[in-house]
């Protein structure tokens, strides 16, 4: 059986790079939600000026479809590099989970 995976990802724009960063990722964003397992994502922003972008896929095969796309590869190099302040990412299985949805 295949788990489940989330990739959470917290980051810090440098204003200086903020509008390369938006069309960054809307482009990032169409390349994802084309991976077959790509099971959607959220971002939230703290008050501290730092944003969380979750990411859930359907098995660590398709997160890994992901990680190795060829775009998604320069955007990390780029956002590494010149784009981010600050990031830190973490990448885990689903081991256990609740939702409860709106009625």
């Amino acid at each position: 059986m295949n788990s489940k995976i989330v990739a959470a990802f917290k980051y810090k724009v440098n204003p200086a790079f903020q509008k390369e960063f938006e069309y960054l990722y809307s482009h990032a964003k169409k390349y994802v939600q084309a991976i077959d397992g790509h099971e959607g994502h959220e971002v939230f922003t703290g008050e501290d000026g730092q944003h969380m972008l979750v990411v859930y896929f359907r098995d660590k095969e398709s997160f890994l479809a992901w990680d190795e796309h060829p775009e998604h590869k320069k955007y990390k190099e780029k956002g590494k590099n010149e784009i981010f302040l600050n990031y830190d990412v973490s990448v885990g299985e689903i081991f256990e989970r609740h939702i409860k949805h709106e009625e």
